[in-house]
């Protein structure tokens, strides 16, 4: 132990000192923060860089004169024009579009002529003042009154979820169940990856530096391979610990910063106060179910599953790294290890959120391959203890397993050179002697 205490610490000092690890442990938050505030910009003025678009509307009968209306975007103007004149006004550059009117009631073969392909936004704009039009004239024709289809339209239905358990009811939310198990999945699934790939690098770098080879002069390869694994692990939990602390600080401030160095719109603003008067009830339900949480499990499991999964993946990408000469010679070895990885990934944000009581959810988050992520996403929603229980020696008889079966492999393949190992020749490194 002392040993592997050793290469812990090797490697998580000289991983930890390196100039790109402290600039990305800074820079990646501040990027996260960045990219939210401009998402979040851009969300709210979706205009920004638009210029207004005079489009001439061909109505001969005049059906729509006055129904369809101008905005900041774009300017309508009515009137009648043959098809010469149609390509004298696109042509001349006066207008924009072109929009003909049929004399017939039928819409359908309504067109828009142009020179600059137009985007979705304006046909949609355009297609729905038409379609409200052809509506209330419809309605004026039955004698219906407008404001009592916008009532009718306006009616919903809102489900509120009551759990009942041993301690009386608790409220629940889908959306933040389905958030919460999404979030901390996602974050298992990059950790896993980021840092396994790591080890797989890591472990090459050394068998082809021939450091290795002074290296198991004084420890075992499974210690060598033991320390690698956890030292890297310790590196990335401090790095995440970090990034979580600093996207916390900056991320509550980034939206005001971002939205008062660049203009706000005072129609986005109304919009933006009309949308969040209509969502009240939806975000207290959120907040409820979220004050109702059991806060203690979900980071108790995140904690197991986060390193669980590192630790199971891990030694696999160890193994990996061990049995080749450079980083190209991989590919062959990584698809079957990360394929099920990124299986459980899918299914987790499909079939598992849509019904995450059924067989396939169990299935999968017990199966120490998928269970990291698809677990995660489950417990927002309630599972059963004995399937906790399950899925948790499952996943500590996994990562036994597969640390067994890569030190076999660690072993023989860390001082193989110059030859291209095959699964026939891995296989027989599992029965080696010592």
């Amino acid at each position: 132990m002392n040993k592997i205490f050793l290469i812990i610490q090797r490697e998580y000092i000289s991983r930890v000192r390196k100039k790109s690890f402290i600039v990305m442990t800074i820079l990646t938050p501040l990027l996260i923060v960045t990219f939210y505030g401009i998402i979040i910009y851009f969300a709210i003025n979706k205009d920004v860089g638009e210029s207004k678009k005079n489009i001439y509307i061909s109505d001969k009968k005049g059906t729509f004169i006055g129904k369809i209306h101008s905005n900041k975007l774009y300017e309508f103007t009515f009137g009648v024009a043959t098809k010469e004149e149609i390509n004298s006004l696109i042509n001349d550059e006066k207008y924009y579009a072109v929009l003909t009117i049929p004399e017939n009631d039928s819409l359908r073969k309504t067109e828009l002529f142009y020179h600059e392909q137009p985007g979705y936004s304006t046909i949609s704009y355009i297609e729905g003042q038409l379609e409200d039009a052809i509506k209330n004239e419809q309605m004026n024709a039955q004698k219906i009154d407008p404001k009592v289809i916008e009532m009718i339209n306006e009616t919903k239905v809102k489900i509120s979820p009551v759990k009942i358990t041993s301690k009386g009811l608790e409220s629940g939310n889908i959306g933040a169940s389905t958030m919460l198990g999404f979030i901390s999945a996602f974050l298992i699934y990059i950790f896993i990856f980021l840092y396994g790939v790591q080890i797989m690098r890591g472990v090459i770098e050394e068998k082809t530096n021939r450091i290795v080879e002074v290296l198991i002069s004084s420890v075992k390869p499974f210690q060598l391979m033991m320390g690698k694994i956890i030292g890297i692990a310790l590196v990335g939990l401090t790095q995440f610990v970090i990034w979580i602390l600093l996207v916390t600080i900056f991320g509550s401030s980034a939206s005001g910063i971002i939205m008062s160095k660049f203009h706000i719109s005072a129609e986005a603003a109304q919009s933006m106060h009309h949308a969040n008067m209509s969502s009240d009830n939806e975000v207290g339900s959120v907040l409820a179910a979220l004050a109702n949480f059991n806060w203690i499990l979900l980071l108790g499991m995140f904690l197991f599953y986060f390193i669980g999964g590192y630790l199971f993946y891990g030694s696999l990408f160890a193994a990996v790294g061990s049995a080749v000469d450079n980083e190209t010679d991989t590919q062959q070895f990584m698809m079957p290890i990360t394929l099920p990885l990124v299986f459980g990934f899918v299914f987790a944000q499909s079939a598992v959120t849509a019904n995450p009581n059924s067989s396939l959810a169990f299935w999968l988050s017990v199966i120490p391959f998928t269970s990291p992520v698809v677990m995660m996403v489950r417990i927002p929603f309630g599972v059963p203890t004995w399937q906790l229980v399950v899925s948790m020696v499952c996943m500590i008889g996994g990562f036994i397993f597969t640390v067994w079966l890569a030190s076999k492999i660690y072993r023989i393949g860390i001082l193989m050179y110059g030859k291209k190992a095959s699964y026939k020749e891995i296989g027989k490194w599992l029965f080696y002697k010592s």
